[in-house]
């Protein structure tokens, strides 16, 4: 290479040096637009499976609770359920759920239409939308266990699997009557002391049951029980024998509501579960709406919907529930505005960014009327 040529390499021209820069510019401009697209997809990607568990876990769960509301065993009606419980004891009273005591045998759907400074629980309902309160029993055995046959009219046997506690209010059914009390002692569990019924932790092992090990004794004497937040019984006598074809159930009541989420922000599903406080069951859950199928003639085919009512006669009439849920994203993903139209006819427009998703489903309520 000669002297001439190498004077003449002298670097890159101003202009070439703007064109490369241009033209690293566009291409990284590029690799970023590929980027966010991409982030932006799985963030769209991540809500909609957030939204979609969130409002199908919701509406699962609504459905199948509405299905096995009112239901007390198979005792005819309200009046042939004795309640046992004593109105007067303080623990009585004072129960969040003395509605539900008041009630068994009947009214077991209630609810609240459009709530406006509500609380359950302590916690404060999302104003605008719905309460659902459902009531019933469900087996106090959890399925593993059962009435055993007695030969004695004043024993209750139950199958040594059976996890019944001392302090439980349960009922005891069958297709010709029910028992509302509360259990005193469990054969080998100890109970709680009372004055004047004649029972004790003591008393309460190997009674009527021998060395038989497949079976436990319950008992539902009177007196002052003084077990924390034990109901007494007001009396024991029972309307009859009950063996082997009845069931001891536990009532229960369930409160649903929508409030603002505890933990991850924006608002979630809650339940509160026989007095006990509220629990977060579903988060990103931004409205409940509720309609009740009323049948007014009794055939058995649902004649209007209509929002709740505090006449228990006319919520007796509900055969079916219909349920609104919106469902939304953690967080906001540039989602478009969305305008919803409640079961009550009120819109509703979502415009903070984050994707939502409306279900809406229909329960029958299997207790009541014909399948």
């Amino acid at each position: 290479m000669t002297m001439q040529s190498l004077a003449r390499q002298r670097g890159l021209s101003l202009i070439e040096l703007m064109i490369a820069l241009l033209l690293s510019a566009t291409l990284l401009w590029g690799v970023l637009q590929i980027f966010d697209g991409n982030r932006n997809t799985m963030r769209m990607q991540t809500a909609f499976a957030r939204v979609q568990e969130s409002g199908r876990f919701a509406t699962d769960l609504l459905v199948k609770e509405i299905r096995m509301a009112d239901y007390w065993g198979c005792a005819p009606d309200q009046d042939s359920i004795e309640n046992h419980l004593d109105v007067n004891d303080d623990d009585y009273t004072n129960s969040t759920v003395q509605a539900l005591y008041d009630q068994i045998g009947a009214n077991g759907i209630a609810g609240v239409d459009n709530t406006s400074g509500a609380s359950v629980g302590g916690m404060t309902v999302l104003d605008g939308t719905d309460v659902l309160t459902l009531r019933g029993s469900e087996d106090a055995c959890g399925g593993v266990g059962r009435m055993v046959p007695s030969t004695q009219a004043a024993a209750l046997h139950v199958s040594a699997q059976c996890q019944v506690a001392s302090g439980e209010i349960v009922l005891l059914t069958n297709c010709q009557s029910g028992e509302l009390m509360t259990i005193t002692s469990v054969q080998g569990e100890g109970g709680c002391s009372t004055s004047g019924g004649g029972n004790s932790a003591s008393a309460s092992t190997g009674t009527g049951t021998g060395t038989d090990t497949s079976k436990k004794t319950i008992t539902h004497n009177t007196g002052n029980c003084n077990l924390a937040g034990a109901v007494d019984n007001a009396t024991k006598v029972l309307q009859r024998q009950y063996g082997a074809d009845a069931r001891i159930l536990k009532p229960y009541q369930r409160t649903y509501f929508i409030a603002a989420s505890g933990a991850a922000g924006g608002n979630s599903l809650y339940v509160a579960d026989t007095g006990a406080s509220p629990m977060e069951l579903v988060p990103g859950i931004d409205d409940l709406q509720i309609l009740y199928g009323r049948d007014t003639d009794g055939d058995e085919v649902v004649d209007g919907w209509v929002a709740a009512s505090s006449n228990a006669v006319q919520m007796e009439q509900a055969i079916a529930i219909k349920v609104q849920l919106v469902a939304a994203s953690d967080s906001g993903v540039n989602a478009d505005d969305l305008t919803v139209k409640d079961l009550d006819g009120v819109d509703t427009t979502y415009s903070d960014g984050r994707l939502r998703k409306v279900y809406l489903s229909v329960a029958k309520v299997r207790n009541r009327g014909r399948l």
